[in-house]
């Protein structure tokens, strides 16, 4: 695992930074992570539809999950405990680590400072790639890393096949996409049929990214985009599906396709401005999403008996995590740095394959690793 975490450190930026601060901004209650813009996403996505068959940079978790590919995922796909790989679903989430390293870090510069001053240079840190993020279970910041896992969604035992880590600060639907793209690149002999997320997920370049890939996403829509517009009330629909005023009954006038966010855009009428009978006005807008918007009409129709059974199964990602902070102790562990708790969640991955296939039939030390066989004969 040494050799790992050497070749690992060879490909990641220099343990010296600048010193960052706590944010102090508490969030509200359930509040998510803020998500990244609209446009971050679409480049994202367009970068790995136009470079497909390019990889990405070799890491630790890449030879981690070759790792795991062969000797755990491959095995139990012939024993049928993870489902049909000709039709497979599969769930994707990510978990909060926090890390024992310490966010102030260690001064190796020669300031001579008098009482209160602070110098901005850089200081050495055990944990360089670690950074503040948000959990919104428990409310607070955390200094650490996200864990970001894709698990088989008709496995009994909840078992993953493909784990990644990242920074805290990074949102999970800008993981979502580079994991993704690499367990698609990692499986090319399993056909992916479903991939279940939360509403953290819940952008429309990542639903494309699902076409591309021939997968139908099964996503809950993000909070936000369910709570009413103020302009609703004041709106009904005609019998050609033009909105109107609910009251007054003027047409809104149709200001063109928004292409990228799949919406129509309407304006109301300048008469609005003068009639007395509601409160709408000219200034004020209302959106109604096109056909072929795949956030809300995708190959799987929403709250559909399918849709919600499918969706069932994203918890496999939760009881997953459940059991790497719980049974394993990798939350707990006294680490310091990146490397090393990646090789402890991926030991905790391996011990959940041999869990699971121990409940199946008695096992041998030559029935978890096949190449031990050799040896032994």
């Amino acid at each position: 695992m040494d050799r790992l975490i050497r070749k690992d450190r060879a490909l990641h930026k220099s343990n010296l930074l600048r010193f960052r601060r706590k944010p102090k901004s508490k969030r509200k209650k359930n509040q998510k992570m803020d998500s990244p813009s609209t446009t971050l996403s679409e480049r994202l996505v367009k970068r790995v539809i136009k470079y497909s068959n390019a990889k990405l940079p070799d890491s630790i978790e890449a030879s981690l999950n070759l790792i795991l590919k062969e000797l755990f995922v491959l095995p139990s796909l012939k024993s049928g405990l993870l489902g049909d790989p000709q039709k497979f679903n599969i769930a994707g989430d990510g978990t909060c680590m926090p890390t024992h390293a310490s966010h102030y870090g260690k001064k190796v510069c020669d300031c001579i400072l008098k009482p209160g001053e602070f110098c901005n240079c850089k200081r050495k840190f055990t944990d360089p790639s670690a950074t503040w993020g948000w959990d919104s279970y428990n409310e607070r910041y955390f200094y650490g890393h996200t864990f970001h896992v894709f698990t088989a969604a008709e496995s009994f035992y909840s078992l993953p096949i493909h784990i990644k880590c990242v920074t805290a600060k990074r949102h999970d639907s800008v993981t979502g996409i580079f994991a993704l793209k690499e367990v698609v690149d990692l499986y090319p002999q399993i056909k992916f049929f479903t991939a279940a997320f939360d509403s953290a997920y819940d952008s429309t370049h990542f639903y494309l990214l699902n076409k591309f890939y021939n997968i139908y996403p099964v996503i809950a829509l993000n909070g936000r985009s369910l709570v009413p517009s103020s302009n609703d009330s004041l709106i009904k629909f005609d019998n050609y599906g033009i909105p109107q005023g609910k009251l007054c009954g003027h047409k809104l006038r149709n200001w063109g396709l928004m292409k990228k966010s799949y919406r129509r855009k309407w304006l109301f009428p300048v008469q609005c401005d003068s009639c007395q009978k509601c409160e709408a006005s000219s200034n004020k807008t209302f959106y109604t999403p096109t056909s072929d918007n795949p956030r809300y009409f995708g190959p799987i129709l929403r709250n559909t008996k399918q849709w919600k059974k499918l969706y069932k199964r994203r918890t496999t990602t939760e009881r997953f995590n459940d059991r790497l902070k719980l049974d394993f102790k990798v939350k707990q562990a006294v680490i310091y740095s990146r490397e090393r708790r990646v090789v402890r969640t991926f030991i905790a991955a391996f011990c959940c394959y041999i869990d699971a296939w121990s409940n199946k039939k008695p096992l041998e030390i030559t029935d978890i690793f096949a190449g031990i066989r050799k040896l032994v004969a």
